[in-house]
Order: structure tokens, then C-alpha cells, then sequence
């Protein structure tokens, strides 16, 4: 079975050839006998005026929280019988993005569907999101030149505050910083806890120019402004009132035995400044609007305050005065917010997370997070894994791109898992998407390569700490 935003999971027996993307999905389940099934979500954005507009309808927000995916599991495997004469031996449910949320949603609420989940780059708690995303484009709308150019439909073009040179320096900045902390200079930064400890864009200094990152006078081709990096840092921290207090998404505290509820912001990576990182969500291009203009943004006037105002601007969203406007309760996040799994692993189900570091669209904090409370639930980390995998991808974008290894395939040893008891480790993964500029220094490192991604388990061990975030103090985040 496929999630929206996805293109693979699978109940035997037909052939299909899946593509490449999104990462984890490298399996070509029709080549393999399985039977294949997809959905849209309940609606098709192309017959709306306005894509977010199915929000205002409750039933066609009940169908894309869930209505859609358990109505096509049960015709797929209804279908399978009446063709076959005999049902599934085996379900398995692959997707990322909506589709990762989509697995969540069957691991909570339909335990008995699926044997197996992967679930990649979920947007679990799509309120939570959608403040995280505003925040984000907030702070660079902040810093655009004024007056702000915008496109025939209202949008605005926010490269100004933040164009590609300025977006490099940065790159260049954590990665000469960083990328040599695993002992190998290739672009990627494999020891990121490392890295949080010692990379500080306010104050770091170039070791080839021995200039700061941050300009100490006016702006320069070879520094940033404060104000960049205070934006830079504010998109780090996530959304906090003027006090600098963290802000709690309400829909996210419904469900039974919820995950932490809190918005969070975006770890420091080697892709964070890549061009699939937040440059393509809260920057933009010179010609073209910031990506969660159309995602977090767009939804925030049509199902993320109450009541619904299509004409309110979500750049006005104010993180002090407009809480209290905010949806208090909806299907969309309280069913894929439970940590309550037990009926899902209790008949054998096993579920692989994945995360790309350099996602600039749901937080990967926020799946670890959801990994780590989950656990809690079971023991801890070793009781979690007899069931479940997570995986953080270095420098990936959302669901694949970036500088990344971002080719792998999680379906078919979560198959073997699931059929055999093979437990899965490290995941052989490549990627093409590597230029010499994604290097801190000169290097002779290939452009394509390939590398082990590491579970959770074993990586935070190795790492001997978990990524986690440094808020500034209030008076340096009370801007407002």
C-alpha cells in the first residue's frame, strides 16, 4: 500500500517497477509479485481554486486524515481476494511525508492492516508543523528588503534577505567546522551531536580567512549581517513567545497517551543551507515564493485557526496575541499523535522510521522525538527495538535530495524482518547529488558514493548524546 506523497508499500502478488523516489522505497515491488495499491489523499488539489480549500469541508478532512487510506486498504484486499480466490499473505505500508504520517495513522488506528510500515519524513502533527513553518518564513520576511516583490498572486519573493552567496558562506561555515569531526572530509557531517557542541554561527571564525561568519560591521560578500544570523539562529530555536517561551500546538495534546506536543525548530545539519534545505521553504528563489508559502502557510488561514478566515495572511500570524485563535482538536493530528502502539506490535507488526537531518519541512527532532517517547513506552531504546527502526540520513532533504545518500531500500528488510526474523542494522545507501562544493576543503572524494546509514540505537550510542536544541535567552529572542 502507498502513501500520498509516496510511491510504494505492497500486498502480494502483482508486478510493479517502483521509482527511485522517495528514499527508502528502492524496491521494485512489481518485479517482486506484489499486488500494489495507491490513493490521493480523498481529493485532487487540480479541481480546487485554491488547494487548501478542501479543509473547509469536514468530511474531506476526515478522508485525508484517514478515511482514505483504511476505505483503498480494504478495496485493494477485497480486489486481491475476489482475483486470487484467497487473500494477502502478507500487507506492508511504505510512504514519506503525508505518507509517513499515513503509516503512523495505521500503526495507531488500524493495527490489524498492515504487517509491516515504513514511514518516512512524517508530517505526524500537521498543526505543530504549520506553526513551525510560518516561524520560519516569518523570520526571513523579516529581513527582506522593503519594499517586498511579489508575485501576480500576492506571494512574496524573499531572496533578497538571504540569496544563494550568503546561503553558501553558511554551508561553508559548518561544514569547515564540522564535516572532519568523523575523521573523513566528504561533505557530510556524521558526528552532529559533535557539531552542535562546537558550531556557533554568531561567532564562528573562518579557518582559511580567519574572518567571522558574521559580518562585525557592515554587510560584505564575505559575511553574513547579524540580522541573517539572528534569523538563522531564531529558525534553529523554533517558534517562542517574546518572553522566549516555547509554544505548544493544542490539537497535539487530544490524543490517548500523546507525543510532546511542543514546535519545535530546525537542527543545524550540513544540508541546512543546501538548496534542498531551507532555502527552498523559507527563502525561495529570485523568481519564486518561499515553498511553505503553499504547505505550512497555506494551511494556516484554513484549518489551523478557528474559525477558518481564507483571507487572513499567515506572515501576520502573531506567536503572543494569536495563540489562543489556534484549532484546538483535529483528526488530521490526533490520529497520528499516539505513542499507544501495543495493539499493532502485540500481533507482530514491525514499523522503520526515517528522517532526513537536512529536512527543512516537519522537524527531525520531532521524529525523534515521537522514536524516543514511544520507547519510553516499552522499556526504553532495547525494548523499542525488537519491533522498530529509525534512521537519520545526513544532509537529506525532505524524503530524499540534498548532498545525501539518499537511495536506500527499508521494504525489503523490513519484509525479511517481518517473514524471517532477520533483524535489520546499518542500511546500505548512495546517493549522485554530491558536487565538489558541498566539501569544506579540496577533496578527491567521488560525486556519487555510497555509505551505511546507522539505526538510531547504534547512532546515538556512538554519538553518545542525542541531538537536541540550545535556545538563546529571552532577551536575545524577544525581537517583537
Amino acid at each position: 500500500m502507498a502513501g500520498s506523497c509516496s510511491r510504494a508499500a505492497a500486498v502480494p502478488r502483482v508486478r510493479y517497477h517502483l521509482p527511485l523516489e522517495p528514499a527508502g522505497t528502492l524496491s521494485p515491488t512489481l518485479a517482486h509479485g506484489w499486488a500494489v495499491a495507491s490513493q490521493d489523499g480523498g481529493h485532487e488539489n487540480s479541481q480546487l481554486p485554491v488547494p487548501n480549500q478542501f479543509f473547509l469541508d469536514p468530511q474531506a478532512v476526515i478522508d485525508h486524515a484517514y478515511r482514505s487510506i483504511d476505505v483503498t486498504t480494504q478495496t485493494a484486499k477485497y480486489l486481491i481476494k475476489v482475483y486470487y480466490g484467497d487473500g494477502p499473505r502478507r500487507s506492508y505500508w511504505v510512504g514519506c511525508s503525508t505518507g509517513g504520517r499515513q503509516g503512523m495513522v495505521m500503526s495507531q488506528n488500524f493495527p490489524d492492516y498492515f504487517d509491516g510500515i515504513v514511514a518516512g519524513d512524517p508530517v505526524y502533527d500537521l498543526e505543530a508543523i504549520s506553526l513551525t513553518e510560518d516561524w520560519g518564513v516569518e523570520q526571513i520576511y523579516n529581513i527582506t528588503p522593503q519594499p517586498v516583490q511579489r508575485l501576480q498572486n500576492g506571494s512574496p519573493i524573499l531572496y533578497p534577505a538571504f540569496p544563494v552567496e550568503d546561503q553558501q558562506l553558511f554551508t561553508k561555515a559548518i561544514l569547515q567546522a564540522c564535516d572532519g569531526l568523523d575523521g573523513t572530509v566528504d561533505g557530510v557531517i556524521d558526528d552532529l551531536p559533535a557539531c552542535l557542541k562546537k558550531f556557533n554561527p554568531a561567532s564562528y571564525v573562518f579557518s582559511d580567512t580567519h574572518q567571522r561568519l558574521q559580518c562585525t560591521g557592515p554587510k560584505t560578500a564575505s559575511c553574513v549581517s547579524k540580522a541573517q544570523i539572528d534569523a538563522v539562529e531564531d529558525i534553529n530555536e523554533g517558534p517562542t513567545t517574546s518572553h522566549g517561551q516555547t509554544i505548544k500546538a493544542p490539537a497535539g495534546a487530544v490524543a490517548h497517551h500523546h507525543v510532546d506536543n511542543t514546535v519545535l525548530g530546525y537542527q543545524y545539519d550540513g544540508g541546512f543551507m543546501a538548496p534542498t534545505g531551507i532555502p527552498s521553504r523559507k527563502i525561495g528563489t529570485p523568481t519564486t515564493t518561499p515553498g511553505d508559502y503553499a504547505l505550512g502557510l497555506g494551511q494556516l488561514p484554513y484549518i489551523w485557526i478557528q474559525p477558518p478566515d481564507p483571507s487572513f495572511d499567515p506572515l501576520t500570524f502573531n506567536f503572543n496575541s494569536d495563540l489562543d485563535k489556534l484549532n484546538k482538536n483535529s483528526v488530521l493530528v490526533t490520529y497520528s499523535t499516539s505513542l499507544d502502539i501495543k495493539k499493532f506490535t502485540r500481533r507482530g507488526g514491525k514499523i522503520i522510521w526515517y528522517h532526513g537531518l537536512s529536512d527543512p519541512g516537519p522537524p527531525v527532532l520531532g521524529t525523534i522525538r515521537y522514536y524516543t517517547e514511544m520507547a519510553q513506552q516499552y522499556g526504553g531504546l532495547k525494548g523499542a527495538q525488537t519491533f522498530s527502526r529509525l534512521y537519520l540520513v545526513p544532509n537529506m532533504g525532505h524524503c530524499s535530495g540534498g548532498p545525501a545518500t539518499d537511495q536506500f531500500d527499508l521494504l525489503s528488510p523490513l519484509v525479511s524482518w517481518v517473514e524471517q526474523g532477520a533483524e535489520p542494522d546499518a542500511i546500505v545507501a548512495s546517493g549522485t547529488n554530491f558536487t565538489a562544493a558541498d566539501h569544506s576543503q579540496p577533496t578527491t572524494m567521488p560525486l556519487s558514493r555510497g555509505s551505511a546509514i546507522c539505526r538510531f540505537a547504534r547512532w546515538r550510542s556512538r554519538k553518545r548524546s542525542q541531538l537536541h536544541m540550545h535556545r538563546a535567552p529571552a532577551s536575545r529572542i524577544s525581537r517583537r
